[in-house]
């Protein structure tokens, strides 16, 4: 058994053919792995938008010098011949006790803070978690929550059941029973209500676990879903998923089935806003926008850290880039607002998936986002605009105090958001905004 190939880049790196000049910053891969990875990508433009990268890789070069550059875009894409392509964030991140945790924790931070993903009761600090690429990490989070609903036992109902039968139970079907039994007197088509555990939630379960099979690079994973398939005898497969989600129950008693059903949404219907594709030679292709990323994990933990009694927040959907889909003629929106109750002063809160350069001018900051400072000061009637950007090890002790002005006041203010203790940060960041000592009881 040969053993999977498996590539990783990090964020502005890129594959090259291997043999080829191999530039500084590339990862060289086979020619023929090269050219089905490039023909994925060409096959399957982004929705456009302005300054947006229009691929999930971005193609440049020509003849052997050819490239594919992270940009944007983390995850994973896996051909059908079992080489694996991963490419993770620029970002890692410092913990509490000092360790350097990888590329890959600091992404599964941010995936697990993405409500469109059901992650949250997920151990990332875990081997497998490590180990796993994207696509995996969903499927085992999928099947950890299946087993929770095994293990509890499945969910029964009564479901309306027609047979011709020996005896008469229920209700005559009287159209049926004329036409089936003209000959068999002893015959009755009825119908009735049978309590049973083939229902929407548990057909749609059994089939996402079926399509999994299939298409799991983990050869743990599938044995796992091999046992959970198991106890699925009885339950029929769904013949139509769009229905059977339109019956599931939504109530108490079907809570430890929300996390199932939602991958099962995402598996299946692939409804989630990141970007689940296949394609002729490639197996599955997960790729999540990192700047959407962000976004979700600072609202997230700004959710959490706000005082309610003295602000509001107001959290705005983005738009992103997604695969083959076409894209609402809308302007993009700032990420967040936030007004103090007390006087109705009103900010807007950006966050910028962007590593920041003293070398560069105006430190690598994009000459739109100095720009949009000032239109979106005007567009939605705000005091300022601050942008929020990670805080990198080449920047931290040394962090500039970056703003934007014009004749007559502050557009635009840059601040800094340390992501070994991002809840502190963001309290720090409420302090700056209003320069008001708030009162740290009152957080969290």
């Amino acid at each position: 058994m040969t053993k999977t190939e498996r590539f990783s880049i990090k964020e502005s790196e890129f594959f090259t053919i291997r043999g080829s000049s191999e530039r500084e910053g590339g990862c060289p891969v086979s020619e023929h792995d090269f050219e089905l990875l490039e023909a994925f990508v060409l096959e399957n433009p982004l929705s456009a938008l302005p300054g947006q990268p229009n691929y999930l890789l971005k193609p440049s070069g020509e003849g052997k010098e050819r490239i594919l550059t992270a940009k944007g875009f983390a995850g994973t894409i896996v051909l059908k011949n079992g080489t694996q392509f991963e490419i993770l964030p620029a970002l890692s991140i410092i913990s509490k006790d000092g360790r350097r945790l990888s590329e890959k924790h600091m992404l599964l931070e941010m995936i697990k803070a993405n409500p469109a993903l059901p992650m949250k009761n997920y151990n990332i600090n875990t081997m497998a978690a490590e180990r796993l690429n994207i696509f995996e990490t969903f499927v085992l989070s999928f099947v950890n929550d299946c087993f929770d609903i095994v293990n509890d036992g499945l969910k029964q109902s009564y479901t309306p059941y027609m047979a011709n039968e020996n005896f008469l139970k229920g209700k005559v079907v009287y159209s049926k029973h004329a036409t089936k039994n003209f000959a068999h007197k002893d015959k009755f088509y009825v119908q009735y209500d049978i309590f049973t555990i083939n229902r929407a939630e548990n057909r749609l379960i059994k089939s996402t676990l079926n399509y999994l099979r299939k298409i799991t690079s983990s050869a743990r994973t599938r044995n796992k879903i091999d046992i959970l398939l198991a106890n699925f005898d009885g339950v029929d497969f769904s013949v139509n998923y769009t229905q059977d989600f339109a019956a599931c129950v939504h109530d108490r008693s079907m809570l430890r089935y929300n996390g199932a059903i939602r991958w099962a949404q995402i598996f299946l219907l692939k409804k989630s806003g990141i970007s689940i594709a296949m394609g002729r030679n490639v197996n599955y292709s997960v790729m999540l926008p990192t700047e959407q990323l962000f976004d979700c994990y600072i609202s997230s933990v700004l959710n959490h850290v706000i005082d309610r009694s003295n602000f509001s927040i107001e959290i705005q959907h983005k738009i992103y880039p997604v695969l083959n889909r076409r894209v609402p003629n809308i302007d993009q929106k700032p990420g967040m607002f936030l007004t103090r109750k007390i006087d109705k002063h009103r900010v807007i809160i950006d966050a910028k998936w962007q590593s920041l350069d003293a070398e560069k001018d105006n430190y690598g900051i994009k000459d739109i986002d100095i720009y949009n400072a000032y239109n979106m000061q005007e567009t939605y009637n705000a005091e300022t605009v601050y942008y929020l950007y990670p805080l990198t090890e080449q920047i931290r002790g040394k962090e500039p105090n970056i703003v934007f002005r014009d004749d007559e006041k502050i557009l635009g203010r840059v601040c800094f958001i340390d992501l070994s203790k991002i809840e502190q940060s963001l309290v720090d960041v409420l302090m700056q905004i209003y320069n008001d000592e708030l009162d740290m009881s009152e957080v969290g």
